[in-house]
């Protein structure tokens, strides 16, 4: 809704300057699927199809799509319907950064995250990037500034938001599926002119490139029993983008304002480590070959993936615990014997 600014003094009387993006979340599923469901699509052409030769049966957008018959006391029953778009209470983790034009990120190529020489660089690093933050002040402030209560992204997380309903109000005039929120960061840097804010956590979709599709080396098919090259592939996430441009110099920025250019839905790189896309690539070929094309279990496969799950276990990650990688194969011999 609106990217500025706001600045506070401390007991000293020295001034300290915020950033702060102020936004409204909805859960309006079925309003968003709406025009997704009027394009053509193979589900959609089924549910047609099937509604044109049989009189009895009702096609509907509702709820994502599904598809109904009449029955003796003129009730609907329905046979097929997309649930993973049906409305629902929903709950989000959202997490944002922000960062200028340039943004070098040098940090992240460091396990852990800032462990390199980068500060003895004799060169300025202006590609700050922020995270969003909790500034109990600083929101109080925020608040005052827009005229109503704003929610941190902290505080949105342990919400559940029920589907979106215009007519029902609470006594601060905010609809019920809906809520106000603000995301908080230190200063910007005074020396970038385009900002770009990524608010990750609004979409579980993700796509995996292959080596052929990133440009990296040349496009090779993987055939069944072979690990993908996963030193070339790429995690593409489903991220909400928006971008500002800030004219001027690091002079009198208070005097410049922040303007969006465009926003909205965007396919982004995220940054993943060796060690994670191995074990994804890991993953898809256990699942991938696990049993032949016919359906037959292959031993030789089985016995691959228990070495490679207990590796991962014990030496890989071994503060996860049992609670994130329990010791699968111990509790199916257990279940096994206890049969």
């Amino acid at each position: 809704m609106d990217l500025d600014e706001v600045i506070l003094k401390d007991r000293l009387g020295r001034e300290h300057v915020y950033n702060y993006l102020t936004f409204r979340l909805r859960n309006e599923i079925a309003d968003v699927t709406r025009p997704k469901i009027a394009k053509p699509s193979r589900y959609n052409e089924v549910l047609k199809t099937i509604a044109d030769q049989y009189e009895f049966a009702k096609k509907s957008d509702d709820g994502g799509g599904k598809l109904s018959v009449d029955t003796a006391d003129g009730k609907d029953n329905v046979i097929l319907e997309r649930q993973d778009l049906k409305p629902r209470t929903r709950s989000v983790n959202i997490t944002v950064i922000a960062y200028d034009e340039h943004g070098t990120r040098l940090r992240l190529l460091d396990e852990p995250i800032g462990s390199g020489q980068q500060e003895s660089y004799n060169f300025p690093d202006y590609g700050e990037l922020s995270r969003d933050d909790v500034y109990k002040r600083v929101r109080e402030e925020v608040e005052e500034k827009a005229d109503r209560r704003l929610h941190t992204v902290d505080e949105i997380r342990g919400m559940k938001l029920p589907p979106y309903a215009a007519a029902k109000t609470d006594e601060e005039g905010v609809a019920e599926g809906e809520v106000f929120g603000v995301v908080l960061f230190n200063r910007l840097s005074l020396y970038g002119d385009r900002f770009t804010i990524e608010v990750r956590g609004l979409s579980n979709k993700f796509r995996i490139r292959n080596a052929g599709q990133t440009g990296l080396v040349d496009a090779k098919e993987v055939k069944r029993g072979e690990v993908e090259n996963y030193l070339a592939s790429r995690v593409m996430r489903r991220v909400y983008v928006l971008h500002y441009s800030r004219p001027g110099d690091e002079f009198y920025r208070n005097l410049y304002r922040f303007t969006l250019e465009k926003g909205g839905w965007e396919w982004v790189n995220t940054f993943q480590r060796i060690k994670e896309r191995k074990n994804v690539a890991y993953v898809r070929y256990f699942l991938n070959n696990l049993t032949d094309e016919k359906g037959v279990r292959q031993p030789d496969i089985e016995k691959a993936f228990w070495e490679y799950y207990g590796v991962v276990r014990t030496e890989e990650y071994p503060k996860a615990g049992d609670e994130k990688l329990p010791d699968l194969e111990k509790t199916l011999q257990q279940r096994a014997s206890d049969k």
